[in-house]
């Protein structure tokens, strides 16, 4: 079989972290000792295994359906979507941050949708343990993608509340402060949330084909 393929797009953390749901081996992961948070990423991917594994016959519109419910059960996506905004989320209106919330959830998963178009079998392994967060508090999951050639790359997911909230690919490189930036400066062109909703949905729908 083929590698898989990815076409580049700046969000390079979350590209790294697709390539770690492709290459995810269930037999090579957890230990029975492992934290509820690690086993909360070993449930994620077992979520995953099936549409990745069939990705190379599915459009982007299926693999993207099939990946919603794992993606928005397994992530924070209110969260998520009101750390990105930062300050001015207190501002929106109820109304309004449920359309940012709604639109930000549409964008990641297919972001992943449109990533993932092939299946390979190289090893990714998580770490059982996990390290509590310094600042906001949860704990890191780290996890290794282990390529051909002896190349390693760090991806972590910050885990809070059961969920996740952030990945580090590297170990450091936030996704969520990096979605921060992008966020303000879509907002910083004064067309607030409905400005954001409607960048966020017209990135969906281009990664979706539409």
């Amino acid at each position: 079989m083929k590698g898989f393929k990815l076409r580049l797009l700046p969000s390079m953390y979350w590209i790294a972290a697709v390539m770690a749901l492709l290459l995810w081996d269930p037999t090579a992961l957890l230990a029975e000792s492992s934290s509820p948070a690690a086993r909360h990423i070993e449930a994620y991917y077992e979520q995953l295994m099936p549409t990745l594994k069939a990705a190379g016959s599915l459009s982007v519109g299926e693999r993207d359906r099939r990946f919603t419910p794992a993606i928005t059960s397994a992530f924070d996506i209110g969260a998520m979507a009101r750390l990105a905004t930062g300050p001015a989320w207190s501002s929106f209106s109820g109304a309004q941050q449920a359309a940012v919330r709604e639109a930000f959830a549409d964008f990641l998963v297919a972001e992943y949708a449109n990533q993932v178009t092939d299946y390979s079998g190289e090893s990714f392994v998580v770490d059982p343990q996990t390290s509590a967060e310094s600042r906001g508090g949860g704990e890191i999951v780290r996890t290794k993608l282990l390529q051909p050639g002896g190349r390693t790359v760090q991806i972590n997911y910050l885990v809070r509340g059961g969920r996740v909230i952030d990945v580090y690919l590297n170990g450091t490189v936030s996704d969520l402060a990096t979605r921060r930036d992008e966020f303000a400066s879509i907002l910083g062109g004064g067309g607030g949330a409905d400005a954001l909703v409607k960048a966020l949905r017209e990135r969906t729908d281009t990664l979706l084909g539409g």
